[in-house]
């Protein structure tokens, strides 16, 4: 996977989306980095209604910009 998420259901916006509502979300309760992957994945899959969440796309959400 490159620089941006891809998927067959859901489109870039939709993950750039989900990207800076938990970059903020990480900083303003100041979550712990340990917790972040957990979260991101918790929610793609409240956002996206699928069980299954491709790594990938968990590790470009929580990266740092």
């Amino acid at each position: 996977m490159g620089d941006e998420p891809t998927n067959d259901n859901n489109s870039y916006f939709e993950y750039d989306v989900m990207r800076g509502a938990f970059q903020r979300w990480v900083d303003e309760d100041k979550v712990p980095e340990d917790q972040w992957r957990p979260r991101a994945t918790k929610l793609v899959r409240i956002v996206t209604g699928d069980d299954y969440v491709d790594p990938n796309i968990v590790e470009w959400i929580i990266k740092k910009p």
